[in-house]
């Protein structure tokens, strides 16, 4: 009896000791080993996913799902996974990083969605209205005044605010000349007083026939004459810019000393 007793204690502890071994080898929760998954949508209008940013477990498998917004198509996952299944899963095993690609419902790439487009194979590059469709561009034609040649003067010293002594060419070019500051002309339109750099404001200049006036380069008129007195006697073309006229201009005098004095010839419709 006394042997059977002492067989049963030793049994006991046995499978005690077996149950805190046991019990040893479970993992603490705690102390898993998590994983990072970044998630990013692209564009961030396109749509969503179903599985935010967090942190897994080890060997867990994440599923993600995208959907789109309107007018808006999934088109693939990038990133750690690079795939077009949709739901996505996912073995969590290290750090990962994914981006939901969207993409624009508008086949012909002109801006205007699938699902409004009444022109949807517009040419590459077209220009369209809000229906899809080409714009008509209309034709821009410059006019070209090869007339009968007519002379301005304005006398040294002459108020440059006064009509008689302004080129009134058109409603957006008055062109006239300051006594004080020497030499720029510049419009009265839209200047109050010359400036060396940009003056005359709407006007672009030339060295050249009119017959050439398509293939010359403009610039501003003291870039194109340099110094004013040297350019007496030379041919410029002039480019209305506002109104779109070309016109030939061949300048006859220019006074020095800060007098304001100059003159010009110039071609009329």
């Amino acid at each position: 009896m006394k042997k059977n007793f002492k067989l049963i204690l030793l049994f006991i502890s046995i499978l005690f000791l077996a149950n805190i071994v046991s019990c040893g080898d479970e993992e603490d929760p705690a102390s898993a080993v998590s994983y990072s998954l970044t998630v990013k949508v692209d564009p961030a209008v396109g749509g969503r996913v179903s599985q935010t940013s967090t942190t897994f477990i080890s060997g867990t498998t994440a599923i993600l799902t995208a959907t789109a917004n309107t007018n808006y198509t999934f088109s693939t996952w990038t990133g750690s996974s690079n795939s077009t299944s949709n739901p996505l899963e996912l073995i969590m095993n290290e750090d990962k990083s994914l981006i939901a690609i969207f993409e624009l419902m508008d086949s012909d790439q002109d801006g205007i969605t699938d699902d409004l487009d009444e022109c949807p194979d517009t040419a590459d590059g077209s220009t369209v209205d809000d229906k899809g469709c080409e714009d008509e561009v209309a034709e821009v034609v410059a006019t070209v005044w090869t007339g009968d040649v007519i002379n301005f003067s304005k006398s040294d010293g002459a108020d440059p605010a006064l009509a008689a002594n302004q080129d009134r060419i058109t409603n957006q070019v008055w062109i006239t000349r300051d006594n004080e500051e020497g030499g720029q002309i510049y419009n009265r339109v839209l200047e109050n007083a010359s400036d060396k750099e940009t003056s005359p404001l709407g006007t672009a200049w030339s060295e050249g026939s009119i017959d050439d006036y398509a293939s010359l380069t403009y610039t501003s008129f003291r870039t194109a004459t340099g110094k004013p007195k040297d350019a007496v006697g030379k041919t410029y073309v002039v480019h209305l810019t506002q109104d779109n006229i070309y016109l030939s201009v061949k300048l006859i005098s220019w006074s020095g000393g800060k007098a304001g004095g100059f003159s010009y010839e110039r071609s009329t419709e």
